[in-house]
């Protein structure tokens, strides 16, 4: 068998890519620099039920169904800094501590109605933690964002069509009329 030169330089091209490109598919697709927090699951839980609060289900689709507090949980650990994440995870402890001093209970089992008058008093500022206001405002964004990104808004709320827009070639063109000039 005979290789002539450019059959073997393509060949050690080819070799050499794959070579390089075969550690990426092998990383934890989860871990972005090691900055990866853990969330157990009763956080998850908690995120879970305020993102069903504030977009609860009724004939439509809620937070719940659409993962948003998945979407939150994500948003978070890739696009905050640390210091956003910490300050997140302060809130949330406070605001679950807020639910507790107000309900006598944490916000997972609240009633609805506990629940409501809970958001009412962070919405209007009485709890005065910076970091419970900034878990719930940057909770509620992100919920926001996530339901109406989500392929249940886009195909059936708001229906999104590509810019710009539907082109209809079989149109009849009108004669303009000479009293319009």
């Amino acid at each position: 068998m005979s290789i002539n030169r450019r059959t073997a330089i393509r060949q050690l091209v080819l070799i050499s890519a794959g070579a390089a490109l075969v550690p990426s598919c092998f990383h934890d697709q989860n871990e972005k620099d090691g900055a990866k927090e853990t969330i157990d699951p009763g956080i998850q839980r908690l995120l879970e039920e305020l993102t069903a609060t504030l977009i609860p289900t009724t004939d439509t689709p809620g937070a719940k169904e659409i993962a948003a507090h998945l979407f939150v949980l994500k948003m978070l650990n890739d696009c905050a800094t640390a210091d956003d994440r910490s300050k997140f995870q302060k809130g949330l402890k406070a605001f679950d501590a807020a639910a507790i001093k107000m309900a006598g209970k944490d916000f997972v089992h609240c009633t609805p109605a506990q629940r409501e008058s809970l958001l009412s008093a962070v919405e209007a500022k009485k709890l005065p933690d910076t970091d419970l206001n900034f878990f719930y405002f940057t909770t509620k964004r992100l919920t926001v964002l996530a339901y109406s990104s989500s392929q249940y808004y886009l195909t059936k709320v708001q229906v999104y069509e590509l810019v710009p827009g539907r082109w209809h070639g079989c149109v009849p063109v009108k004669a303009q009329s000479s009293q319009a000039a």
